[in-house]
């Protein structure tokens, strides 16, 4: 019985210390939001070295993984006020189904926690992929006088992802709309929305626009000099973009 017990205390310790945030492999899972920040792990933290970075000091990492059918990610930090102002610097990274070999920085930023105030910072990412894995990377702030208890005592982190059916509708609106370049025009296919249409010429001018009550079948492109163009379908709600080239 005793040797169960120290088996799963070791365990137990063994999958604390596995999360302790001191690198991204060791980034502490969050599926909602952390409102009690361990002290411990911020006094034991270290220069991970990660790179990209934006950041000098000392960091924690935390981490959310996409679920399957879920396309929009939330991620923040909430901080309470304190007797001073003072900021927290943070980055936000992603691995492409969790590998870290094809790490990209989504954001750098910070977010000032103003005297007696607060202050907070929310990133909304919208059509995200499943089982892409999101790492926030926190950075010790070390500024005179920034008593570090109280300011992760009043902190909460979130972190969450969900399926948006309105994110889904602009994608199957995309994917049921087929484009096909013909001599003089472009054949729009299985457009159920887009009303309107543009043309830009590679240089960002204009060179052709459309506003229609119904939707649009087919764009004439006769009058196009040969070359390289961009066409974009819009409706009140949403847009697509299509490289052609009129020969």
């Amino acid at each position: 019985m005793k040797n169960n017990l120290l088996l799963v205390a070791i365990t137990f310790a063994t999958t604390l210390f596995a999360q302790n945030g001191n690198t991204i492999n060791d980034a502490i899972l969050i599926d909602g939001t952390l409102t009690t920040i361990n002290l411990l792990n911020y006094d034991s933290a270290t220069d991970s070295g990660l790179t990209p970075s934006c950041g000098s000091s000392e960091d924690i990492f935390y981490s959310h993984t996409v679920g399957t059918g879920e396309n929009k990610m939330t991620i923040g930090m909430a901080s309470g006020g304190l007797a001073l102002l003072t900021s927290i610097d943070y980055q936000i990274l992603m691995a492409p189904s969790g590998d870290l070999g094809q790490l990209q920085e989504v954001s750098c930023d910070s977010y000032a926690v103003i005297a007696l105030v607060g202050g907070s910072f929310q990133l909304v990412i919208d059509n995200v992929d499943e089982t892409n894995v999101y790492y926030l990377r926190v950075f010790k702030n070390t500024g005179i006088g920034i008593n570090l208890t109280s300011l992760l005592g009043g902190t909460s982190i979130t972190m969450f992802s969900e399926f948006d059916a309105t994110l889904s509708t602009e994608n199957q609106e995309f994917e049921d709309t087929k484009i096909v370049t013909k001599e003089h025009e472009l054949e729009i296919l299985g457009n159920k929305s887009f009303t309107s249409s543009k043309i830009y010429a590679l240089t960002g001018q204009e060179v052709l626009k459309e506003d229609n009550t119904e939707v649009i079948d087919a764009v004439d492109i006769s009058q196009l000099n040969t070359g390289i163009y961009v066409l974009v379908l819009e409706n009140e709600n949403t847009s697509i973009t299509h490289k052609f080239i009129k020969k």
